[in-house]
């Protein structure tokens, strides 16, 4: 059994900056991310315990297929030599500016799949990324499918957080634990601008009505919202003036922080310890493109998790 399944998707990026540069076959997808921020957590002896589904076309470079089999997941791959990676097209602009599309079909990962391999459709949590009209049928699809309830984080689709989908989101958030949106996103089902300080996070928090509400607010943290309680975690990288500091590229920090989230809760039901692990894979995802780099077992981009969290513990309490 799993601790924690992903049923995002694993993608190859290009990204085409303001300056005219690029970059090509970047290791990309909200599942790779997911996959990745659960794995930080677990570590190197329980790797195994964090799945999902990779899908591998014919086109997939031999140094991404490494990467990914260098994490040593107990997520299935699937490769099919007829159909080309799923690949995204990324172009950067001034002030965060980001557009994005597809460039070939997407496969998507459905809870069919999981039903193949017992180890993935027993999976302890689940990170679910999907649009509020789909989340309820994938739900049901989940719960039919074993003896028990599993943990269940979900990610709403940036496009689809309209205000014309928050009647499904409210039906279907009776069947999840955690809803993890950004700040934008949690706005946007309100027909809301993105809130960019502490006071206005807070009040569109109080607007949705998840059972426990997690929101990434970007440099300035996430906000814990739970029983009309709301709780705030810096971000990793909140202070220029550190000589750790390192912020790169923000894509897939998202995703990150729930796989870390979602699996930390699922170990050791405490959302304040799951919220602190999430907030330092969040960290290690933003100081490149791409995921975190694997350089030992358990060290990646130079250190362990274990020392970065001692060191974020630190911060939060202070001299």
């Amino acid at each position: 059994m799993s601790i924690f399944c992903s049923l995002g998707m694993f993608i190859l990026d290009e990204i085409h900056f303001a300056d005219g540069t690029s970059l090509y076959n970047v290791l990309g997808g909200g599942g790779v991310f997911a996959m990745a921020g659960s794995r930080i957590v677990l570590g190197s002896r329980r790797s195994r315990l964090c799945g999902g589904i990779i899908d591998i076309g014919s086109d997939c470079p031999e140094e991404v297929l490494r990467e990914l089999q260098s994490w040593d997941l107990g997520a299935v791959f699937r490769y099919d030599n007829t159909r080309l990676c799923t690949r995204g097209w990324n172009k950067y602009g001034l002030n965060d500016w980001r557009e994005f599309k597809y460039t070939t079909p997407k496969r998507r990962i459905e809870v069919d799949d999981l039903k193949h391999h017992e180890h993935l459709i027993r999976s302890r949590s689940f990170h679910l990324l999907c649009s509020p009209g789909s989340l309820r049928e994938m739900l049901e699809s989940i719960i039919a499918a074993r003896p028990d309830r599993p943990l269940i984080v979900y990610e709403a689709i940036p496009d689809r957080c309209r205000p014309e989908h928050l009647d499904a989101l409210n039906a279907a958030l009776e069947h999840v634990d955690v809803f993890s949106p950004n700040a934008a996103e949690a706005a946007a089902f309100f027909g809301e601008p993105e809130p960019t300080d502490r006071e206005n996070c807070e009040r569109v928090a109080r607007m949705h009505k998840a059972r426990v509400l997690l929101v990434r607010c970007g440099a300035l943290g996430s906000l814990l919202y739970a029983s009309g309680q709301t709780k705030w975690f810096p971000a990793y990288h909140d202070d220029p003036g550190r000589s750790d500091y390192k912020v790169v590229d923000p894509t897939g920090c998202g995703n990150t922080f729930v796989g870390a989230f979602a699996t930390q809760l699922a170990l050791s039901g405490d959302l304040e310890q799951a919220c602190v692990a999430a907030t330092v894979a969040s960290g290690l995802a933003i100081e490149q493109y791409g995921p975190p780099r694997l350089e030992a077992p358990d060290r990646w981009n130079g250190t362990s998790f274990e020392q970065r969290v001692q060191t974020y513990r630190r911060r939060l309490v202070g001299p």
